[in-house]
């Protein structure tokens, strides 16, 4: 059960009691001063720490833990507005997240199940096992989809031998999908195998929608969609539309690639879905450049919270951060600096502000 330590403030409190926690299982410490937040700290050595920042000692508590246990993960919550000097405070303190009061329980939800390394809704895994022609094969799979995969066979395979390829997601029955070889190609001393579902029952259909396209889930008032994978001009999303009635959240961190046709396609969708309201949650970095060149394809939702890339010039450490669009507007599209955690240098947005935050705009006016 990991442990939490934070701030004793009622929303921040409130939040950790809504429904997405509740798979955590977190133990909560409540520290209503900064000296209590030490001496917590000390005696019960928690994974995460999250401070209000407009508490007196917000950032040097913050800096204090971050210099101890530079593995402990700190997530600071500030106001509304950031001024410079705070900005320069997010990045000294070395915290490794900030998000902006009031947030939602989901966009809390995603930075702590981050920082812990803890699966984010609809991002749970699954394993597959490859037979060809009755023979449990090693073999690395891609570009899964409802109507075939790609497989890295480690031994010869040839056209037109049968295949089955058992997929188990986390927590469910396995299921059996059976296929035929239609192309090999010889490659690095390995095969490389398209094959082709033979007709699929409705229920295997639907656990491959979920794991490679879409997946939907109603959240109290709200409905939940997770979309996966590339868009392109293979993707549709018509049977999707029936489902998008009422408030939705799109959920876009596993999104992996769009190209122009793709784009348009979902331009579309959101065009003829007769959604009553929508957001964004979790874009990722495809996502966020395509909606910073066409502002179509957030249509007339907002996004909430965004990936982003920072690199190290010191250590050409690079990865991708989860951001808070408010937290960005807040600091006028000043993206913050984090710490670097291969060498300790400073980890850098690595993008044009004015280009990769387009999408911003309308709300930064």
């Amino acid at each position: 059960m990991p442990k939490v330590l934070v701030s004793n403030n009622s929303e921040l409190l409130r939040h950790f009691t809504a429904p997405p926690f509740k798979r955590l299982e977190l133990q909560l410490l409540v520290a209503t001063t900064g000296t209590e937040a030490r001496a917590l700290f000390a005696k019960e050595e928690p994974a995460l720490v999250v401070l209000d920042a407009d508490d007196p000692d917000g950032f040097v508590v913050a800096k204090e833990i971050k210099q101890k246990s530079p593995a402990t993960r700190v997530i600071l919550v500030a106001g509304k507005r950031l001024s410079g000097d705070q900005m320069r405070q997010v990045s000294a303190c070395g915290c490794d997240e900030l998000l902006i009061a009031p947030m939602t329980a989901d966009e809390l939800h995603d930075v702590v199940a981050i920082q812990l390394g803890e699966p984010r809704p609809g991002a749970e895994a699954f394993a597959i096992t490859v037979e060809i022609s009755g023979k449990k094969v090693d073999a690395t799979v891609s570009n899964l989809s409802v109507d075939g995969v790609r497989l890295m066979v480690s031994e010869p395979v040839t056209e037109g031998q049968g295949a089955a390829i058992t997929v188990s997601p986390e927590g469910e029955a396995a299921v059996t999908i059976k296929g035929t070889c239609v192309w090999a190609q010889p490659r690095d001393g390995k095969t490389v195998v398209g094959v082709a579902f033979d007709k699929l029952e409705q229920s295997a259909r639907s656990m491959l929608a979920k794991l490679t396209q879409w997946q939907v889930r109603k959240d109290g008032e709200r409905t939940r969609v997770v979309l996966r994978g590339d868009f392109t001009e293979a993707t549709r999303f018509d049977e999707l539309l029936p489902q998008m009635v009422g408030r939705i959240v799109f959920d876009m961190a596993q999104v992996t690639y769009m190209n122009s046709l793709g784009v348009r396609a979902w331009c579309e969708f959101l065009r003829q879905a007769r959604i009553q309201g929508y957001e964004f949650h979790a874009c990722s970095v495809p996502f966020i450049l395509q909606a910073s060149m066409v502002r179509d394809v957030i249509g007339r939702g907002t996004v909430t919270s965004f990936f982003a890339p920072f690199h190290c010039i010191g250590c050409d450490h690079q990865e991708e951060r989860l951001l808070q669009s408010a937290a960005i507007l807040a600091s006028a599209l000043e993206p913050p600096v984090f710490k670097c955690p291969s060498c300790g240098g400073a980890l850098e947005f690595d993008d044009l502000p004015e280009r990769y935050f387009a999408f911003l705009e309308d709300e930064a006016d």
